[in-house]
């Protein structure tokens, strides 16, 4: 009797064990899972903040090419309106001519965005402002910005042919000018306009400028916002990871 006893325990200690084992087997492989994603996690954060800092510089060059196209258009409305000494025409082609930057467009890198979502690394966050931050940005925000490009598109297209009977530019790249961003408009020289007699008496060659100074104005309002967004997540990314 205490010979079956004494088998009996030890086919419990045996079974415990053996039950143990694999309890803590299934337990470190859970937690090798779980390092795993968050070091998944963490390398696609970093290379979040690369891009966001890339894109950040991107949207600073389309700015500044934007604040000539402004610059330009206010120039041209004010030399409209006036009624003393009128620009020189060759001044007011290439002015004309540098308005060509109106449909510059700010296109973001959405491809590690779109890693953490297939990833599910964006639940391995652990600040959930983070987390909200950037799905707000890369999912709403930046899809109304996206959304004016084909309005200022189509635009360009159609005021430039409307306005061919009064201002007609043609330029080509400066090959004596050195390009100095990787956007791509090269620096242009005017080769050939024609300006009409009637171009002073159109009002749709006025009203061009002011809804280019408008609507140009609006779409820097919102790379302004999304850049302070931009900003914003930087922060939280840099505490996220520790980097300070």
């Amino acid at each position: 009797m205490n010979i079956l006893k004494i088998a009996a325990k030890n086919h419990f200690r045996e079974g415990l064990f053996i039950f143990i084992s694999i309890l803590g087997a299934f337990a470190l492989e859970s937690y090798r899972e779980s390092l795993l994603k968050v070091k998944l996690k963490d390398k696609l954060l970093n290379q979040l903040l690369i891009t966001l800092n890339e894109d950040i510089k991107h949207m600073s060059e389309v700015n500044a090419k934007l604040d000539i196209t402004i610059e330009s258009a206010a120039i041209l409305m004010k030399d409209h309106l006036s009624d003393n000494e009128k620009l020189n025409q060759e001044v007011l082609a290439k002015k004309f001519s540098d308005m060509r930057f109106m449909n510059l467009s700010f296109f973001p890198q959405q491809g590690v965005y779109n890693q953490l979502l297939a990833s599910n690394s964006l639940e391995n966050i652990e600040n959930p402002e983070l987390k909200k931050e950037i799905v707000y940005v890369y999912e709403n925000l930046l899809k109304r910005i996206q959304a004016g490009d084909p309005i200022l598109d189509e635009m360009r297209w159609k005021s430039f042919a409307n306005l061919s009977t009064q201002i007609i530019v043609i330029a080509t790249n400066d090959t004596n000018k050195t390009q100095q961003s990787n956007l791509p408009f090269a620096e242009l020289k005017v080769d050939y306009f024609d300006i009409s007699d009637s171009y002073y008496e159109s009002k749709e060659v006025l009203n061009f400028y002011n809804q280019v100074i408008l609507l140009i104005s609006e779409y820097q309002k919102g790379l302004r916002n999304v850049e302070s967004e931009f900003q914003k997540i930087i922060a939280l990314l840099e505490h996220e990871l520790n980097i300070y």
